[in-house]
């Protein structure tokens, strides 16, 4: 059936998905995750030392294991988030430089910028993989609850290589606006 008729017929063509159309599905996807186990983290955290609050004050018994335990989730949350807030562009940034600059200049100094971001994630996502590495086969683990440290750790390699993606991404789309301001061709 071709289009026309499915447009006869009421039905909405089938909407072609390109690879950047998929690329943007698989980020909102895993966006959505990501705030859905912070949302998770947070209520947890929230949880945990309520309960001890109560257990302390009226029960006059606190809960050993509940101060680590809330704060392995407050770092798996500021990581989470920091991967959240690099997608959504809300770290903070100074772009005087290149507004002020002439347009080509700006460009320049924009993917420099772009190359710096990339060129330190890839170094932090390396030293995240050989430090959660090195904490797992040491088998540390937390004093008042068995968990070993590297699983605490591996939110570290896990967010900066999703930044690293979007890093990469962005200085790709960065790129691409450049060579088509250049070319006198409008961007999407």
């Amino acid at each position: 059936m071709d289009t026309s008729a499915l447009a006869a017929s009421g039905h909405d063509a089938p909407e072609k998905i390109g690879p950047a159309s998929a690329v943007e599905a698989v980020r909102s996807i895993i966006e959505k995750a990501l705030g859905a186990l912070c949302a998770a983290l947070l209520t947890g955290m929230v949880a945990v030392v309520f309960a001890n609050v109560v257990a302390r004050y009226w029960l006059d018994a606190a809960i050993g294991w509940s101060e680590e335990v809330s704060r392995f989730m407050f770092i798996w949350v500021a990581f989470i988030g920091s991967v959240l807030a690099f997608r959504r562009g809300e770290h903070i940034g100074l772009d005087i430089l290149v507004k002020a600059l002439p347009r080509a200049a700006g460009h320049t100094v924009l993917l420099a910028g772009d190359l710096l971001v990339v060129a330190s994630l890839v170094y932090l996502t390396k030293g995240g993989i050989e430090m959660t590495a090195d904490s797992l086969a040491s088998g540390w683990v937390s004093s008042a609850v068995p968990i070993p440290y590297g699983y605490v750790y591996l939110v570290v390699p896990v967010s900066f290589a999703l930044m690293l993606v979007d890093g990469v991404l962005k200085m790709i789309a960065d790129v691409r606006s450049t060579f088509a301001g250049s070319a006198g061709v409008k961007s999407c």
